[in-house]
């Protein structure tokens, strides 16, 4: 799955709502929360597989939500996503997003059958299990209280997935993406996990990281 990674630059000249310009401090700052986070759940959905399972560099993009859904792959690629929705101290959503190849691996080592009742199910709750670990690490770092909701699965097109959960936060065109790879050692299997706060939520949390000039 292609990266939603772009470069740092401002918001596009056209666009028609202002657009935060975050310092690179504050997405640096961003993006070790994410690593943490992430290393976390790593370790969780190693634990709950038993192979060894490693995690990318994750970046830390604030884009307009259009470019966000346009830069993320293939906009008809079939996906199978996990959501699951945040409260607490601030509005968050976390996505699991699996690939086709992704799914069936890891319902091979979860050892469930795919398109099954069974393995929908499973897939859930390692997303579930997956997304608490990342927001456990979240609020251990931040001090803010981060609670999951039940977890949602579908599976749709990529462009349709990201439109309907990007779109929940509609204060001004505008997201923060905190994205990271998790690859499983000798499988086909590399989930690409997502967190995308409200623009409320980033402010909240960056209140709470030191930021180095």
């Amino acid at each position: 799955m292609q990266s939603l990674r772009e470069p740092r630059d401002n918001a596009p000249a056209n666009s028609s709502r202002m657009m935060r310009n975050y310092s690179d401090a504050e997405l640096d700052a961003l993006a070790e929360l994410a690593n943490i986070g992430s290393s976390n759940a790593a370790t969780a959905m190693s634990s709950l597989l038993g192979i060894t399972v490693a995690v990318s560099t994750p970046s830390v993009r604030a884009m307009a939500l259009k470019n966000a859904i346009e830069g993320a792959g293939r906009a008809e690629m079939l996906v199978t996503t996990v959501l699951v929705p945040v409260s607490g101290d601030l509005e968050a959503l976390v996505l699991m997003l699996l690939e086709p190849q992704a799914e069936t691996a890891a319902c091979k080592l979860i050892g469930v059958e795919q398109d099954s009742d069974l393995g929908r199910s499973a897939l859930v709750e390692l997303g579930n299990i997956v997304a608490a670990s990342y927001l456990g690490a979240l609020s251990t770092l931040t001090g803010l209280s981060l609670e999951p909701a039940a977890p949602e699965c579908a599976r749709d097109m990529l462009g349709a997935t990201l439109s309907s959960a990007l779109l929940q936060d509609d204060d001004d065109g505008q997201v923060i993406v905190l994205e990271s790879t998790l690859s499983v050692a000798s499988e086909e299997c590399s989930p690409t996990f997502l967190f995308v706060p409200t623009r409320v939520g980033v402010e909240e949390i960056i209140e709470r990281l030191p930021l180095t000039a």
